[in-house]
């Protein structure tokens, strides 16, 4: 168990620093495959010894090392994120083919949650193939049916919201985006994890969109990314959903 931990600890990194391309190449329509590793501000490119996860980072102090330009700390931060995930499902799933589908389920959250926070956007390139991956997961795993209606569900139970909100105070009240992160989500975790998703990103969503309204003090018109909240609610059903059904259920009288 200690040695997968440390083994998906180390991919985790590996893969943190690809997420880091994604998050700044997918929302600028760029390969992400080539070119490779390159400094933004001068485009040269970046040796080997200067790409070590984390490490590089803290060795050159945040800059390039041609051109002094600072490296923004998200670079470090995703790694250390994805490093640490990655190592939490292994030690939480150990070697059964559920922790490969829960693997690829965080790598994609936290991709798509950086590049909203950064750009305000979900892009179709990411979530549309996630919907894809996590309905064949659910075939390959176990309800394909429940991860079916859990992406019809995803998009419908939004795409209504945002229609009636639009109907009341005549405008969107969230992107479209959202909708296929919700549907990416029910496709990997079923219908049921959705009200548990939906409940708990709303709460989050509304405690930190005030305060930040409040501190920005730009009004109430002011663009939220609700891509993470939706995230965040998603990795806390995969780890622990059963355990809050169960509960649930318990305390509700559902159970005897």
């Amino acid at each position: 168990m200690i040695s997968l931990t440390l083994l998906c600890g180390l991919l985790g990194l590996l893969f943190g620093s690809f997420a880091n391309v994604c998050v700044y190449r997918i929302p600028r329509r760029e390969s992400i495959a080539m070119p490779g590793s390159h400094c933004p501000a001068c485009n040269h490119a970046i040796g080997p010894l200067d790409n070590i996860p984390v490490l590089s980072w803290l060795l050159l102090r945040g800059r390039c090392r041609h051109c002094q330009s600072q490296i923004a700390w998200r670079y470090p931060l995703l790694e250390i994120l994805m490093g640490l995930s990655w190592a939490g499902l292994a030690w939480h799933y150990g070697p059964v083919p559920e922790l490969v589908m829960a693997l690829a389920l965080f790598f994609l959250l936290w991709v798509l949650s950086f590049i909203d926070l950064e750009t305000g956007l979900l892009p179709d390139v990411l979530t549309l193939p996630g919907i894809a991956l996590g309905l064949l997961f659910s075939w390959w795993l176990g309800d394909w049916r429940a991860a079916v209606i859990g992406a019809i569900a995803g998009y419908a139970l939004f795409w209504l919201v945002n229609r009636l909100f639009l109907l009341l105070s005549g405008r969107e009240g969230m992107g479209y985006g959202d909708f296929k992160l919700l549907a990416m989500l029910g496709a990997f975790l079923g219908w049921q994890a959705l009200p548990f998703i939906i409940l708990v990103s709303s709460v989050i969503g509304v405690v930190v969109g005030t305060l930040f309204l409040w501190l920005s003090r730009r009004g109430l018109r002011a663009e939220i990314p609700f891509g993470p909240y939706l995230a965040g609610a998603g990795m806390i059903w995969l780890l622990w959903g059963d355990a809050i059904l169960q509960w649930y259920l318990t305390t509700s009288g559902m159970q005897g």
